[in-house]
């Protein structure tokens, strides 16, 4: 039996408020979207989402 996989009716993606937009660039009348990153669902926004909290932690840092 095939792994079950996700409908887009299912996927919820990561509204970036920086940005105004949904992380991974998703479009259309069916995309739902949160700004709370535990509610995430969309693998490529869990993955922008992610390397954008990296990338802001690491902006005060002294080497």
């Amino acid at each position: 039996m095939d792994a079950p996989t996700q409908t887009p009716a299912s996927l919820v993606h990561f509204y970036d408020t920086r940005t105004h937009a949904i992380a991974c660039g998703a479009e259309g009348p069916d995309r739902r979207s949160t700004k709370h990153p535990r509610q995430v669902t969309c693998q490529s926004c869990v993955a922008l989402s992610g390397a954008s909290r990296a990338l802001d932690d690491g902006a005060g840092a002294i080497s």
